[in-house]
């Protein structure tokens, strides 16, 4: 996929119970190339990243989107799998990210 401008395709996010980061694994599209990676964001930057989806149209259910896994009393993992949920594509411009996050693991 050939993309006008930088940005991130997500494909899902995952987060712990008792983590204060959220998981998200994407494509990255940047300077004509793209690649899969992993970006962990604070729950303060996930808002506003889902304030900006929000803002574009994207709503996502996260109240009954997510599937749970409970490893024990006080521990779950949520996650959200967006390549089968959504009708379009979840893209965000890379400059939505906070620059300290821009720092990507591929």
């Amino acid at each position: 996929m050939k993309t006008i401008f930088n940005s991130i395709l997500v494909n899902r996010i995952q987060f712990e119970s008792s983590s204060t980061e959220v998981q998200l694994d994407c494509c990255i599209y940047e300077n004509g190339s793209s690649y899969d990676s992993q970006i962990f964001v604070s729950m303060t930057a996930f808002n506003q990243l889902l304030c900006e989806l929000n803002i574009r149209g994207i709503d996502l259910d996260m109240d009954g989107g997510l599937d749970t896994i409970v490893l024990s009393d006080d521990e779950i993992i949520y996650s959200m799998d967006l390549t089968k949920e959504n009708e379009k594509p979840v893209f965000l411009p890379y400059y939505c990210f906070p620059e300290q996050n821009k720092l990507l693991r591929a």
